[in-house]
């Protein structure tokens, strides 16, 4: 039995009791630590739907529950839950629930958004197309870092679906505001070109090249892809002919 069906048990037990829910969430969210438990996140998704329960969860902010707090586990795991929900009911006020949630100044709360899109993206790519075009031209970059680290999921990455992202990288790229949270954007940046490339390494060497030059900034996004082992293992000639040029 994985962990994740072992918890599915336990969480059958007492996913009609809110309160032991929460006790239980709280008691086993590994933190404070490094690494909240994200099994447990994967495990309430398959069998938690109560939505305004999830709604509330949300509701705890930063100031209550800083991103090492063991009760901001609960917003993490309504925001992976909503996505798995999605994938059912196609509400559309969790989209929107998902966009505010991916502007937190939580660093676990912008990860537990990802997983959320990438459940809906696993179920239906074209659907998480949809969503991530409609967002793209009219996002912050907290919201441009969700799209892209989102879309950065080898599961559902093909040559076909990774073409999608090269479009979104393009455009992030071109309209790439430096001044509000660039950081977190940037951070972005540095890896997920790599993960889409490696989907499909010929469209994205070109892609790489043809950004290289453009300024310092983005050179150094593109160095940082290159260095990622997903590209180096397989294709070492062309990155090290590439590195050279920069």
């Amino acid at each position: 039995m994985t962990k994740k069906e072992e918890l599915t048990q336990k969480l059958k037990l007492i996913v009609n009791d809110r309160k032991k829910l929460e006790q239980f969430i709280l008691k086993n969210s590994n933190l404070p630590g490094p690494r909240g438990n994200i099994e447990l996140a994967f495990a309430l998704a398959e069998i938690f739907d109560q939505i305004d329960v999830l709604f509330d969860w949300l509701k705890i902010t930063e100031e209550e529950a800083d991103t090492n707090n063991p009760k901001a586990f609960l917003p993490f795991c309504a925001a992976v839950c909503l996505g798995k929900i999605y994938t059912k009911k196609k509400n559309k006020k969790i989209i929107t629930v998902l966009k505010k949630s991916a502007n937190d100044g939580r660093w676990r709360m912008r990860e537990a958004v990802a997983f959320a899109f990438q459940i809906i993206g696993e179920n239906n790519f074209d659907e998480l197309k949809n969503i991530f075009s409609e967002w793209n031209n009219k996002s912050n970059n907290f919201e441009k870092r969700a799209i892209l680290v989102s879309l950065a999921h080898p599961k559902f990455l093909n040559e076909g679906n990774a073409k999608f992202c090269f479009e979104i990288a393009e455009v992030v790229l071109k309209e790439m505001n430096r001044e509000n949270n660039f950081d977190v954007l940037r951070k972005g940046l540095e890896f997920t070109i790599s993960v889409f490339a490696a989907a499909n390494p010929k469209l994205g060497f070109t892609f790489i090249k043809r950004w290289i030059g453009k300024d310092k900034v983005i050179d150094k996004i593109m160095k940082e892809n290159l260095k990622k082992d997903r590209l180096v293992k397989k294709n070492p000639e062309e990155v090290k002919k590439i590195l050279e040029s920069i």
